[in-house]
């Protein structure tokens, strides 16, 4: 036989390794030192398995089977079956005549669709010249079985037969819930009516054949039905142990062979009626053999009790029952014990006299054998007896047979065991009880509620610290019970520490208070700081304060609460009051009017403008967004820097305009009104005049106004009225309006509000603005009588525009859809702008022209003029193609989406964009249907909105900028190019570096396009500008300073090179630590380099005129000399006034150090000094080596390193025969069985 080890070989008992292959094969190559190569041949080392692994004698005979196999049944099943229903001409439903066939057929063919609908199958019908009908049923094998059944019950001649049979059969032949029924109507293909109790026969409907099957298989069911009976017994509970048997033996022998069923009702049932049915014979043996059972015992049965412990009952019992059942086997005795629940504690015994006594020893010796008992253990110390997962239980007892131990919420043990075990049990459980109550402790702690969050602390973080440096347990009372008590277990020494811990965290807390402070909650993340930097320093300089923010999401909540000891939380408290207060300070803003065709002089190029007086002033400048129709900047800040600001933009604007600024004096009463409602009234003749602003400065009487010449004039005289009228007598009252009333008070381009201001000069009416709370209320300031005359008009517009009349208008019916699609969105529009009028459109199929419009009668004729104009441009409606790369689509919707939603609007057209799916469709012009938007509208409105859809189509141009340039106009961090495309809404394409071009694209608006362009010309100047200042900076200049100066001219730190540096304005180098060279090379300005070389060569003269002495040191003591950070060696040239001068790293000579100076004297005391100091130190280092021992060094070791390299590998395509190359002829080889490339059929 062949086997896998036969193809295999013989394993290695110690595994495959490296070495071992090494040693077998001996085909180790040593490619270089260090390095084994190990070569291992594919078809040796990794043989291939054999193809089958049968009983045959060889795989050859094995392969050839395959032939035989390939014509075995596929495993997986088709879910799809089909079946074929044949029915004759004569069982085929309703025989017709020749002429009615066709018609018959028509009813056929519907009858199986909704059959094929109902069972989900595919039903097709064929006739035959012989009338026979021929029925093919496909789908899933279920449907198809309930399709066939109704086709037959459908199709095929239909009789109806009765049978007679006996009421009391009925049950059978229905069967469990209809199962029986079911089967039979399924299996004969008919239908089966079962009569009422008071009613006649059951009916069969169906297919003659299958009609005469099913009542053959009823009579069948009713005759066995009545060779079965079922007899009742009345017989007393207490005898039913006898009738049962011990173990149940009788009943399950009466019941074995299943023609008998035996009920005996359960101890829960309150009836003493046992029930036998089955076949009859059999029943009726039975029956004999009970009440046989039951006369024996009648005369015999003798009863007597004892009393037996509750606890004991259950041993008696035994395991489900099986205690009962064994004395009942042995001695012919039932024994009853009650229930759990009963106050009776006696057990009855019944049985024959003489051994009724042998029962009752029974009894006992079974109640007896097992040993049970309560032993008191505090509920705390039961998690501790158990141990982790119930491993300390294990311990104490690892064979725990018949042993029992429960644990009592009353503080009890249970235990339970047999009685030659239980001593030992009970004294070992004792004993670990006494241990543990001996090692360990509980305490109970009360503690205030409202110190246990904080004893808790955030995520249970300091109730976990707690835990862990103690090693005790602690449970805290949940908060819906309001205790007090926190319970702590645990060894004793940790428990008394815990206590104490708490006990003291307690103490320290009630000495704390919290205060509350109010700091706005856009402060919040300052006084926290970046990561919490901010809030840490707090913690740390005052540990015993937390400070408690509301949560991020809560923006209306500005309270910050502080807790911890009483004199630091004052602290804290009055440092973040100082912090408030520097925070209104720093946050002070003001806003500065600045025209929008000057606002690019204020940013400057790229920001430069901007981003100083930022820099300068130390604030936060936020600029108006394009599409703003308010031209003012705001200006955050501290308030003198903040101001500081405001001038520096107002001066700006002044010279880039002709501004003028105007002060007016106002008295104190008036300034009250201009301020009033949010400066309402001087918004108001800001609008009235334009292109003016007013400001009134804080502590100050007078106004300025700033703008042109012309319109400051005109807000000046403006002012003037006012405060003439403001000085005499003024009122000031507010009228109620429904704001969509306020255009019809307003009028046609303001006419009515002209009209009421030429008749009442000195009224005001100022109209609240659309999204202002109170939109409801206008406001009318001047003289008392002219302000009553204009409220009085007013009152009475309104009081016109609040009466309801009704208005009808004809509208076609074609355009009704255009009011009422898109949830009615133009007729909402109507009803908004016309005081919410009532707008009734006809129902759709009354076929009605006439829309029905109620409201005030000013709204309503209003509602009915816009109506009558939207029916008008619906009828002179055209519509035109506008062809735009499908490519700029995503630019228009995009970035300029807000542009290109007011186009619409603004000439009242309707724009429909290109689908998708037509992006690479073209019609017959060669056009792409993707790139044709559609508009229509009003001809000259559409021409006017392609004009403006036109002019959002990015455009690009060039601009050729130098290479070298490219990397400034980015900017660190690609800044400058993207403030540059955000300030002109446009994009830059700087070419890669590696693409060598010098062409900038610019893409965006044509107009924008432009202004870009013009500013990346000013740059490119600019660069020009710097790369030419660079040539002249690029002069180089060498000086020769001996080596042992350079360290001197760098200075501690670089402090001397650095002033030489900023003094001279010039880059100065150094040479390398390496390098040996005495040049030192000055970079900048010929004209600066000059002088800083003449500063240099005289710091140089300066220190060459010193008295200089070399000594020699000894290279270990020079570390001592210099000290911490330099400070030995600089105290010690000031106290000698000299210099001392270390050699450098690379020195031949390491020992020998510089001492120069302007007096001999101080030079020979510094060296004497510093003799002195060495031979200390030295000895020092001497009396310390006597206690060390060198250390041998670990000599190097060689690290083979292994690699494996495999010949002969399928993946190595050397083989004409497996790899044969495309083209040329190769003789056809059959492979050989044991191949590593073989057939699929071999697999």
């Amino acid at each position: 036989m062949t086997t896998l080890t036969d193809y295999v070989g013989e394993p290695s008992s110690n595994g495959f390794t490296l070495d071992d292959h090494h040693t077998e094969n001996g085909n180790q190559e040593n490619t270089m030192p260090g390095e084994n190569k190990i070569v291992m041949n594919y078809t040796v080392d990794f043989p291939s398995l054999p193809l089958h692994l049968g009983t045959g004698t060889s795989a050859t005979a094995t392969v050839g089977n395959v032939s035989k196999s390939s014509t075995l049944k596929p495993s997986v099943k088709s879910s799809t079956v089909s079946k074929r229903v044949i029915l004759t001409a004569n069982e085929r439903a309703g025989k017709l005549t020749d002429a009615e066939n066709e018609l018959q057929s028509v009813e056929e063919s519907k009858t199986c669709k909704k059959i094929a609908s109902a069972t989900n199958t595919l039903i097709e019908l064929s006739e035959a010249k012989d009338g026979s009908l021929c029925i093919m049923v496909s789908g899933k094998a279920p449907n198809v079985e309930d399709a066939h059944c109704r086709l037959i019950r459908e199709l095929q001649t239909q009789v109806v037969m009765t049978l007679k049979i006996p009421k009391e059969h009925y049950g059978a032949i229905i069967g469990t819930k209809g199962a029986s029924l079911r089967k039979l109507e399924n299996e004969f293909f008919c239908r089966i009516n079962i009569p009422k109790e008071d009613e006649g026969n059951i009916r069969i409907t169906g297919p003659r054949v299958h009609v005469n099957r099913c009542a053959e298989r009823i009579y069948d069911i009713s005759k066995e039905r009545s060779k079965t009976t079922s007899e009742d017994l009345e017989i007393p509970r207490k005898f039913y142990p006898w009738i049962r048997g011990p173990f149940n033996e009788n009943v399950d022998r009466w019941t074995a062979d299943g023609t008998v069923k035996v009920n005996i009702p359960p101890v829960n049932v309150n009836s003493e009626s046992i029930n036998v049915n089955g076949d009859r014979e059999g029943v009726m043996k039975v029956v004999d053999e009970i009440k046989r059972i039951y006369r024996e015992k009648l005369e015999k049965v003798r009863t007597l009790s004892t009393k037996v412990p509750s606890c004991q009952r259950r041993f008696i019992v035994g395991n489900k029952g099986s205690g009962i059942q064994e004395i009942l086997k042995t001695t012919d005795c039932a024994i009853e014990i009650p229930t759990d629940d009963s106050e009776n504690g006696t057990v009855i015994l019944h049985g024959d006299q003489d051994r009724i006594v042998d029962a009752l020893s029974m009894v006992y010796a079974r109640a007896a054998s097992i040993i049970c008992k309560e032993i008191p253990c505090p509920q705390w110390m039961h998690r501790y007896l158990i141990g982790s997962k119930g491993s300390n239980l294990q311990t104490l007892f690892p064979d725990r047979v018949g042993l029992k131990i429960e644990f009592n919420d009353n503080g009890t043990v249970y235990i339970e065991a047999p009685q030659a075990e239980f001593q030992t049990s009970f004294a070992t459980l004792e004993a670990e009880i006494n241990r543990i109550k001996n090692e360990m402790d509980h305490q109970v702690v009360v503690i205030p509620a409202e110190f246990h969050r904080h004893l808790v602390g955030k995520g249970g973080a300091n109730i976990s610290k707690l835990r862990d440096e103690y090693e005790v347990s602690i449970i805290m009372p949940p908060e819906d019970t309001h205790s007090l008590d926190i319970f702590i277990d645990g060894k004793k020494e940790g428990v008394k520490k815990c206590v104490q811990h708490i006990k003291d965290l307690v103490s320290r807390m009630e000495n704390e208070k919290t205060r509350d402070i109010i700091i706005e909650h856009r402060f919040h993340k300052k006084i926290i700081g970046n990561k919490g930097e901010s809030i840490n320093k707090i913690r740390q300089q005052y540990p015993s304060v937390n400070l408690y923010f509301p949560d991020a999401n809560e923006s209306t909540c500005d309270i910050i609460q502080i807790r911890g000891n009483k004199a630091e939380v004052d602290k804290v408290y009055t440092y973040l009051t100082k912090l408030k207060k520097e925070f209104i300070e720093s946050n002070y803003q003001e806003t500065v009017p600045i025209f929008k065709e000057f606002l690019k002089h204020i940013i400057g190029k790229g920001g430069v403008t901007i981003n100083k007086i930022r820099e300068e002033t130390n604030t936060q400048i936020d600029l108006p967004l394009e599409s703003s129709s308010n031209g003012k900047v705001i200006v955050t800040g501290k308030k003198d820097n903040v101001q500081k600001a405001v001038e520096m933009l107002t001066k700006i604007q002044e010279e880039q305009a002709n501004i003028i600024s105007v002060d007016l004096p106002i008295p104190p009463k008036a300034q009250k009104r201009f301020v009033f409602n949010g400066r309402r009234l001087l918004a108001d003749i800001e609008n009235e005049c334009g292109n003016v602003f007013f400001s009134i400065k804080e502590k100050s009487n007078k106004i300025s106004i700033r703008g042109p010449k012309v319109p400051v004039s005109n807000a000046e005289k403006l002012v003037h009225d006012l405060l003439k009228t403001l000085n005499e007598q003024t009122e000031e009252v507010t009228i109620e309006a429904d704001s969509s009333y306020h255009k019809f008070l307003i009028g046609r381009q303001g006419s009515k509000l002209k009209q009421i201001r030429e008749q009442y000069p000195t009224v005001r009416i100022l109209f609240p603005e659309e999204k202002s709370e109170a939109a409801n209320t206008i406001y009318l300031i001047g003289k008392n009588d002219e302000v009553t005359a204009v409220k009085k008009i007013l009152e009475a517009r309104i009081n016109e525009l609040k009466e309801i009349v009704d208005l009808t208008v004809s509208v076609p019916l074609e355009y009704h859809k255009h009011f009422l699609i898109r949830g009615s969105e133009v007729l909402k529009e109507i009803q908004s702008q016309n005081g919410n009028v009532q707008i009734f459109f006809p129902k759709i199929n009354s076929n009605s022209t006439f829309v029905t419009i109620k409201g005030s009668e000013v709204c309503a004729e209003s509602a009915k003029q816009r109506i009558l104009e939207i029916v008008d441009d619906l009828k002179a409606q055209v519509s035109i193609q506008v062809i735009v790369p499908n490519r700029h689509l995503r630019s228009i919707l995009g970035a300029y989406k807000n542009a290109y939603a007011e186009i619409p609007k603004e000439h009242n057209v309707v724009i429909k964009l290109p689908d998708r799916k037509l992006a690479e469709e073209y019609n017959a012009e060669g056009v792409c249907l993707g790139d044709i938007i559609t508009i229509s509208g009003r001809a000259e409105n559409c021409e006017k909105a392609k004009a403006a859809l036109l002019a959002l189509v990015p455009v690009t141009k060039e601009i050729i900028i130098p290479r070298e340039f490219h990397s400034a106009l980015i900017g660190k961090g690609g800044k400058d190019i993207r403030n540059l495309q955000q300030f002109y809404n446009v994009n830059v394409n700087v070419p890669y570096e590696n693409d060598n071009s010098d062409v900038i694209k610019v893409v965006g608006l044509s107009d924008k396009v432009d202004e870009c362009l013009v500013d990346l010309k000013n740059r490119l100047e600019e660069f020009e500008k710097i790369a030419a200042d660079n040539i002249l900076k690029s002069f180089k200049l060498s000086v020769s300073v001996p080596v042992e100066y350079h360290q001197k001219l760098i200075g501690r730190k670089g402090v001397v090179v650095a002033g030489l540096r900023n003094k001279h304005n010039v880059q100065i180098t150094f040479p390398k630590d390496n390098d040996t060279s005495d040049e030192i090379v000055i970079q900048g300005y010929e004209k600066n380099c000059n002088e800083c070389k003449e500063d240099i060569l005289s710091q140089v003269d300066q220190w060459e005129s010193m008295i200089t002495m070399t000594i020699k040191l000894d290279p270990r003591y020079h570390p001592r000399m210099i000290g911490t950070g330099g400070r030995a060696l600089r105290k010690l040239n000031d106290d000698f006034n000299v210099d001392v001068r270390l050699p450098p790293k690379n020195a031949e000579d390491p020992s020998l150090v510089v001492i120069a100076g302007y007096n001999e004297d101080d030079v020979l005391n510094c060296i004497e000094h510093l003799k002195i100091e060495e031979e200390d130190f030295i000895d020092l280092l001497i009396e310390r080596g006597q206690y060390t021992i060198q250390r041998e060094a670990t000599p190097p070791q060689n690290i083979v390193k292994h690699s494996v390299q495999i010949v002969g590998a399928p993946w190595q395509v050397n083989s004409s025969e497996q790899f044969p190359a495309i083209g040329i002829p190769t003789t056809v080889v059959t492979p050989p069985i044991n191949s590593v490339w073989v057939s699929r059929v071999h697999k």
